[in-house]
This record gives structure tokens, C-alpha cells and sequence, in this order.
């Protein structure tokens, strides 16, 4: 179980301080603060009381829901949180919402909603239900629910669960100022509690300014969460929440609690950083009388040195990976594996029966570690074996560091998968066809290619294969894929220069030239192997036939030699695919009469 206090000379928020694990027990919670609303919204969509959808049609339905604030880019932690939602809706066979929580205007950015669905849509993970696909939950922008959530904060305030404050900013600050000089915790005094019927009625009828505060009542908040197991906070430490700003909008506490309810969500999955605002909502389901959702708190992400992945910190938004020219498979593999581990395919249908569970069952799986089950070795998924793998019972309790290394290396593995894949090689071939053709004509100052508005796709899959393993975006297909399709290499620069200086030998590497353009000329069967055997032949027989019998080591330290001489020639870079695979794709005309041009050009 995990508990949180504080000390009374303390000024912090509230933290955990003790974590313990115990078998998991069945327990009945009496709801000593709900409210017989007559029925009246005990059910799942819908946004007034004249609607007659009941809430039991669908609390055996998986509902979940991303609910972001748009107040810039989506980061890598939206993303996984995104993600982690679309799954368990997938496999579950639920329904995946997007709800746009816009009512802190003060950090309102124009265009960032769009923005973020966007980038779930470039990502593969597209919402059922939202903004542009609405369902019968709507509206789904909750500043344009703010009637519904003064309904129900009124409603609060009738049955005594919250209360009208008219308290100034200033004296706020005042107070604050107080309580810390007296060492004491940040919580507000309830001085508006004290008020009278009359008083309250006076000053709401003068329209002065105020706002509508939960009040936290006595005694322990407990909640089970399928991550940390059993939660359990001390009221006493629980400041009365703002529920209704002056400037008629809602805080987050109320208008996510409401909506989770009318929307029907049956699972909160979120991150970590959201557990301490946890108790505050449990308080505002137990007021409503409502049962809550099951609570699902992931880790956080983490920076190299273990601190916490900030959206300010290091380059972290889905666009910039987006404009870098990552796969959204790679991503969408990457992501999942932050704070997420597969089970074994054996343990994979109980996960998943576990994961959709009631409240009381999870809470006795979430009692268990992820690094206690068996997971598995595979590191490479495609969107759909993520879905069909995913269970909540994955998730990891600690923290997840994010290592962009891996990244390059599953986009790596990600676009050779896709070369590969008869199902997506053509629409892979057509991206580095277009970006190509883009790439020459924005740099073709010297009209030198041997194409103008087309590529061959058959050669361009060979040039291809030859270069993938080089490759760690797509983007890098351009310059390693330039020498295939132009009819003269630039040896001016300054990767080219450099490498000139380290493996070209004058007359000497002139001459070994010479020798593999005689033996590849009079090569009949132009391929990897035998054009390997013919440039050992060069060594052995030609360059170096005056000296004793090389060994097999000696000869293959030579023809490495001899392979540097013509990687210049033929590609100007030390960076491509192997040369005899390299020369069997440019084919015998190409390589030689392109070898002819180089040794004129640096003679």
C-alpha cells in the first residue's frame, strides 16, 4: 500500500514516503459522501438531464480516453499516453476518445488541438470518438461544455460538497505568506465556509467576483490503482480544491470527473504526475455519487540522469521527430516500450482478461511486478502485434529513461522491415523515390544526372539493398544513393578530399585501377561473388605478382586496399554499401565508365 502525509512544519505538496506490497483484499468502500441525485445522470452519454441513456448499457464497454490541454506540441509522454489508451481500446475492443481540456486559457495556443490530432493521425493511432468524429458524448472541446460543468458544481454546492469563496487574490497571497512564515502547510483557511446563507446570496447578487471550492471532507481517501496497487491519502492534507474559476471556466478536477462520467470512461490511463491530484476526483465521484473509473497511473519518463523528461528540456516533441524523418512505426515501437514491457504469448490471454476486469480484481494483478512475469525478447513490433501484446499488467512501476540511441535503431529496423515487406515495399520505394527526386532537383546545379523525371523501381530497389544497412532515416537514402544515379562523382568535397589524402596512392592506385577495369570487362557473369573473386584475382595475380604467394590474411588486407581505391572513385565517400554489391548494381557499363572518369579526373 502506498501512503501519503506530511509533516505539519512542512510547506511541500504532498509525497509518498512508504511503499509497501501486500496480498491484495477484497474491500467494500461505503460511499459516506454521495448524493442521491434521484437517478438523474447515472448514465454514460449525454450532456443534459433529458437524456435517457443508461449508464449500465455500457459499464461493461472498454471506454477510454487522451485527453490533452492544447497548449503546445505533443510531447513524447503524450504520445505514449495516447498510445497506451489506443491499445487497451483495441485490444478490448473499446472505444479510443480524443477530448480537448482547453479551460486554462491563460496557456491557450491557437492551433495546437488540431496540431495534436494530427500527429496521432501521422502516428497510426486515430481517435474513434472526438472533435471531427463526434459520438453521442459530445461536445468533446470542453469550453464548450462549460454549462454542464456549472450545472454540476452547483449542484456541489447544494449538497454541501462545495462552497462559494470570494476570497481576493490578495489576501490568498496574504495568507499563503502567513502559513509559510508559520511553517505550516499552503491550505486555504476556509475563511468563505464561515459565511452566511445571507451573506453568500448578498455578495453573489452585487455580482462580486468568486469562485466555487470543493470541501475536502475528514478522513482517509483509498483508491487502487492497476500500477501502484493500493493508494490511500490523508484528507486532512488535502487543500479544498477550486472547482469553478471567477472567469466562469472549470479547473481540470471538476470538469475531467464530470466528463470521465457522462463519457462513459471506464479506464483512466495517464501519467504518474497525476497521482497526487488523484484523491481530489475520488472525493468529487464519491460526492456525485458515481463510481470511478479504474485508475491506471504509468511511469514517468526520464532523462539520462534519471530526472524527470521535461517538455522544455532537449528536443522532445512528436514534430520534431515528425520533421527529423522518423517512421511513425519506429516511434510508435519506441514509445511503447517506455515504462511498458510484452508478456510471453502463453501469459498473454490471461493479461488480457485481467486488464478488463472489475476494480477489485485488477487491484489483486497490479499487487504483482512486471519484472515478475515473463516478458518477452522481441524488440521489433509492428502497430498491430503491439495491440494484440498489449495488457495492462506490462506496465512498469518505475521510472523509464529515454534513450534516442534505441530510436535510431529501431527506425532502422523499422525501414528495412518495410523494404522488405512485399505489403509495404512499394509504398516505401515511392517515399525515397519522391524525396529523391526532390533532393536532385534542389541540388542539381550541374544537370549531371542520368534521369529527369523518372527512376526505374527495379533499380532503385537494388540501389537500395545495397546502401539500407548505412541508413538511419529515410533522408539518408539521398546522399547514399546519389552516386547510382548520376554520371560523374564531385571529388571536390571535402569528405571526398579527405579521403583522397588517406587512401589514394598516385600512379600506384592508377595502375590497380587499370588491372579491374581489364578483369571486369572480360567478367561475363557480373555478380556480388565473382566480382569479389576478380578483384582478389587483381591483387594475387596482378598488383602484387612479383611478390611471394600471399597469404590469406595478406590477400585480404590487400583487396580491402584495392575496395577503398574504388569506393573513392566510384562513390566519392567512405560511407555506402559494399563495393562488389555496390559494382553489381551499377552494372558493368556504369562502373567502368565511371571508374574511366575518375582516374582522368585524378590523374
Amino acid at each position: 500500500m502506498i501512503k501519503f502525509f506530511i509533516k505539519p512544519t512542512t510547506t511541500s505538496k504532498i509525497f509518498k514516503t512508504t511503499t509497501t506490497t501486500t496480498t491484495t483484499t477484497t474491500t467494500t468502500t461505503t460511499n459516506i459522501f454521495s448524493l442521491n441525485f434521484k437517478n438523474k445522470r447515472n448514465y454514460s452519454c449525454c450532456s443534459s438531464d433529458n437524456n435517457n441513456h443508461n449508464h449500465n448499457n455500457n459499464e461493461n464497454k472498454i471506454r477510454v480516453r487522451y485527453a490533452p490541454s492544447p497548449t503546445g506540441y505533443l510531447h513524447l509522454g503524450g504520445l505514449r499516453t495516447a498510445l497506451f489508451n489506443y491499445l487497451f481500446a483495441k485490444k478490448n475492443n473499446g472505444t479510443f476518445i480524443l477530448r480537448i481540456e482547453d479551460t486554462d486559457r491563460t496557456r491557450f495556443v491557437e492551433g495546437s488541438a488540431k496540431s495534436l490530432a494530427g500527429c496521432l493521425e501521422w502516428a497510426g493511432i486515430p481517435y474513434d470518438e472526438g472533435p471531427s468524429r463526434p459520438g453521442e458524448c459530445g461536445p468533446y472541446v470542453q469550453s464548450e461544455r462549460l454549462a454542464i460543468y456549472k450545472e454540476y458544481a452547483e449542484k456541489l454546492v447544494k449538497s454541501g460538497h462545495a462552497y462559494h469563496c470570494f476570497c481576493s487574490s490578495e489576501r490568498l497571497s496574504m495568507s499563503r505568506i502567513n502559513l509559510k512564515n508559520q511553517h505550516a502547510m499552503s491550505l486555504y483557511d476556509r475563511h468563505c465556509l464561515k459565511l452566511s446563507e445571507d451573506e453568500i446570496q448578498r455578495k453573489l447578487q452585487s455580482g462580486e467576483s468568486h469562485t466555487i471550492r470543493l470541501k475536502i471532507p475528514p478522513g482517509i481517501t483509498k483508491f487502487t490503482d492497476h500500477v501502484k496497487g493500493t493508494v490511500q491519502f490523508n484528507n486532512q492534507l488535502i487543500d479544498d480544491q477550486v472547482l469553478m474559476k471567477s472567469d466562469g471556466y472549470p479547473t481540470y478536477h471538476l470538469a475531467s470527473v464530470v466528463d470521465d462520467h457522462l463519457m462513459g470512461i471506464s479506464h483512466i490511463i495517464r501519467g504518474e504526475e497525476w497521482l497526487n491530484s488523484t484523491p481530489k476526483h475520488i472525493i468529487l465521484y464519491q460526492a456525485f455519487g458515481w463510481k470511478p473509473p479504474q485508475m491506471v497511473h504509468v511511469p514517468l519518463l526520464l532523462n539520462s540522469d534519471k530526472s524527470k523528461l521535461s517538455k522544455r528540456q532537449g528536443d522532445v516533441s512528436v514534430d520534431s521527430y515528425i520533421s527529423k524523418g522518423y517512421l511513425p512505426e519506429a516511434l510508435i515501437n519506441f514509445v511503447s516500450f517506455l515504462g511498458w514491457s510484452p508478456s510471453l504469448p502463453s501469459s498473454s490471454s490471461s493479461s488480457s482478461s485481467s486488464s478488463s476486469s472489475s476494480t477489485t480484481s485488477t487491484s489483486s494483478s497490479s499487487t504483482s511486478s512486471t519484472s515478475e512475469q515473463e516478458t518477452s525478447s522481441k524488440e521489433i513490433f509492428t502497430l498491430k502485434e503491439l495491440v494484440e501484446s498489449f495488457s495492462l499488467d506490462g506496465i512498469n512501476k518505475s521510472g523509464s529513461v529515454v534513450n534516442m540511441e534505441r530510436l535510431d535503431w529501431l527506425n532502422v529496423n523499422h525501414i528495412r522491415l518495410q523494404i522488405d515487406d512485399p505489403l509495404k515495399q512499394n509504398e516505401m520505394l515511392l517515399k525515397i523515390k519522391n524525396q529523391l527526386l526532390e533532393y536532385f532537383n534542389n541540388n542539381n546545379s550541374n544537370n549531371n544526372l542520368d534521369f529527369k523525371k523518372e527512376i526505374d523501381s527495379e533499380y532503385l530497389l537494388k540501389s537500395i539493398n545495397c546502401v539500407k544497412e548505412r541508413v538511419h532515416l529515410i533522408e539518408d537514402f539521398n546522399n547514399l544513393l546519389k552516386p547510382f544515379f548520376i554520371d560523374q562523382i564531385d571529388y571536390t568535397t571535402q569528405e571526398a578530399i579527405k579521403m583522397k589524402q588517406k587512401v589514394w596512392k598516385g600512379d600506384d592506385s592508377i595502375k590497380s585501377i587499370e588491372f579491374v577495369i581489364k578483369r571486369l570487362q572480360d567478367l561475363q557473369d557480373f555478380t556480388m561473388a565473382n566480382i569479389y573473386k576478380q578483384l582478389q584475382l587483381t591483387c594475387s595475380q596482378d598488383i602484387y605478382k612479383d611478390q611471394p604467394q600471399l597469404t590469406e590474411k595478406e590477400l585480404t588486407t590487400k583487396t580491402n586496399q584495392l575496395m577503398s581505391n574504388l569506393r573513392y572513385l566510384l562513390l566519392g565517400s567512405p560511407v555506402g554499401g559494399g563495393i562488389p554489391l555496390a559494382i553489381e548494381t551499377f552494372g558493368k557499363h556504369k562502373t567502368i565508365k565511371t571508374l574511366l572518369n575518375g582516374l582522368n579526373l585524378n590523374k
